[in-house]
């Protein structure tokens, strides 16, 4: 299977064998595939201890970051940004994300006025990033000159490593990954503008700066940045397209979280996060997003340890693949789980995007709050700013680019509100 195509068939598998654990291969590799929202939970949380990440693909492709180590290099790691990510001030996030939402609603409303059918990828994670950035590092995005464009298609050729075993990978994809040196090198080569020292500087980066520059860590501070703007600003740009393709398709919905977005917008505006994050159908919608389409759905594990999963026994060096499509499509859960639910408990249940969709356990995501911050805000911006209506009623094919992208884009006319 290439890579490209697990997502599709996460998917299959999930209703074909839904609410089981199975055993699959990828490119020859056995794999045990782990859908039950129980039996991740003690891979990913209470037996979290005897299952190592499985990222080396991304190392090999990308260098060592956050997102790739394990153990003492991975806590050193966190403890570069945990306590921005989550002692972050969130009217500041609110506001950033409401002025860049509403740039990027602008920006689809005259591609919609020209004609565009689909919502472009591009501009949704150019929303994000810049968030990102002007609220960590202080800094505006559009000051730094890096090509998003190129990163993406960094984090599509490292994501093709993802399941090719050793020694196989010109067999596998050939021409394509010998594109990726000289890829990484030009990417690298953007990312160098964080060390300006006549640039403003945020706390967060000083600190990426110091362990870099100490021997000891051996962190490289684009290696980080790389997993900055792909595990941050990826994720939060591929959901707000989930979800405004979500709003096209249940437009009664749309017209309702309009009405109510407009009866809230004087005091989010003058209140701030306060204001917004009360806005609880909203934040089901969100959550909902996540539950049916979440961004990263998939983590890997490799067992370090003799185990049992469920019924199987598991030996070390065993590959196990968490699908948070099957477990947040567990029809335990809820009873039709490929349907949009938005009834006042939703985000309570087991499964739902919002306790599931960043993972669980001592590695969960550590920017899970940011994202749903800024996720609030932009859609909320969206709202107010943007119709969305769908061009196609085709069910999605999937594309993994290390997020769960859909192929060919979005299909959503946006015009103005």
């Amino acid at each position: 299977m290439h890579s490209t195509e697990i997502c599709n068939a996460l998917y299959q598998h999930a209703r074909e064998h839904n609410g089981r654990n199975l055993d699959i291969e990828l490119n020859g590799v056995p794999v045990l595939l782990v859908q039950r929202y129980e039996d991740a939970d003690h891979v990913l949380r209470t037996h979290a201890s005897s299952y190592r990440k499985n990222m080396d693909w991304f190392r090999q492709a990308l260098g060592s970051s956050r997102f790739s180590e394990d153990g003492s290099a991975w806590e050193v790691r966190r403890r570069l940004t945990h306590e921005y990510f989550t002692h972050f001030d969130r009217d500041q996030t609110c506001r950033l994300a409401m002025r860049y939402g509403r740039e990027a609603a602008n920006q689809m409303i005259h591609a919609g006025a020209a004609g565009a059918t689909h919502i472009d990828d591009g501009v949704l994670r150019r929303m994000a990033v810049s968030v990102l950035v002007d609220n960590f590092f202080g800094l505006p995005f559009d000051g730094t000159g890096i090509d998003l464009e190129r990163i993406a298609e960094l984090m599509e050729y490292g994501s093709a490593y993802a399941f090719v075993p050793a020694g196989r990978t010109d067999a596998l994809y050939g021409d394509a990954l010998r594109r990726l040196p000289s890829l990484r090198r030009r990417v690298l080569g953007d990312l160098r503008i964080f060390r300006d020292r006549t640039r403003p500087r945020g706390a967060m980066l000083e600190g990426m700066l110091a362990a870099d520059n100490d021997p000891d860590s051996r962190i490289v501070l684009e290696h980080e940045l790389l997993t900055f703007f792909a595990a941050g600003a990826e994720t939060s740009a591929a959901t707000v397209g989930w979800t405004l393709y979500l709003l096209a398709m249940h437009g009664d919905l749309q017209a309702c979280l309009r009405e109510e977005a407009r009866a809230r917008a004087s005091r989010v505006h003058e209140e701030g996060w306060s204001a917004l994050s009360d806005f609880d159908a909203l934040a089901t919608l969100v959550s909902e997003a996540l539950r049916l389409y979440p961004p990263t759905p998939i983590v890997a594990r490799l067992a370090t340890l003799t185990d049992r999963i469920g019924d199987r026994e598991v030996w070390p060096g065993q590959n196990v693949l968490i699908s948070f499509v099957g477990i947040q499509h567990d029809r335990r859960h809820r009873p039709d789980p490929w349907r949009l639910h938005v009834d006042s408990d939703t985000r309570r249940r087991t499964g739902a995007g919002v306790h599931t969709a960043f993972s669980f356990g001592p590695r969960i995501c550590g920017g899970k709050q940011f994202a749903l911050v800024e996720l609030m805000a932009f859609v909320f911006v969206l709202l107010l700013e943007a119709r969305f209506e769908p061009t196609s009623l085709d069910p999605p094919r999937f594309h993994w680019k290390s997020q769960m992208l859909r192929e060919g884009g979005q299909p959503v006319r946006v015009s103005a509100a």
